[in-house]
């Protein structure tokens, strides 16, 4: 397709528009808007599991009733972590033991912790967030007016 546009070295260059500029960020402001919603759309409709959906619950909960600023962000990172619909299954069958013996609290955040070490979480997150922006983030090149 890009075939059907390519010009030679020797083509004259056209005048731009006067408003050119102004017109294409409007438009790849408005892409990148749209590609922002598509993306907070899938981040949104993934399937968790029980246990999954048990530990965030109560991680939420812990959020919402704790003062103290350094477990809030330890809170923020376990529940990105544990968000994540690539978990292992022997990760998910260990949040399960942890909703069947209804772990809460800072014991919750205690043990998510200690799973979050003991199975690397870090660099799986960083590696998925890695291959996300290069899937979904779209861009616009552009250096030319079409005429």
């Amino acid at each position: 397709m890009l075939g059907a546009i390519k010009c030679g070295a020797d083509e004259k260059v056209g005048a731009l528009p006067k408003d050119y500029n102004t017109a294409l960020m409007k438009v790849k402001g408005q892409f990148a808007e749209d590609a922002k919603h598509r993306r907070a759309e899938l981040e949104h409709t993934v399937s968790l599991t029980h246990g999954q959906r048990y530990v965030l619950r109560e991680l939420g909960v812990l959020f919402k009733t704790g003062d103290d600023e350094e477990l809030k962000a330890q809170i923020n990172v376990l529940e990105k972590a544990f968000r994540s619909t690539r978990l292992s299954d022997a990760i998910k069958r260990e949040i399960n033991l942890l909703r069947k013996n209804s772990i809460t609290g800072i014991n919750l955040v205690k043990e998510l912790g200690k799973i979050y070490l003991q199975h690397n979480m870090r660099d799986t997150i960083d590696r998925q967030r890695l291959e996300s922006h290069e899937r979904l983030v779209p861009q616009i090149i552009c250096s030319e007016a079409l005429v």
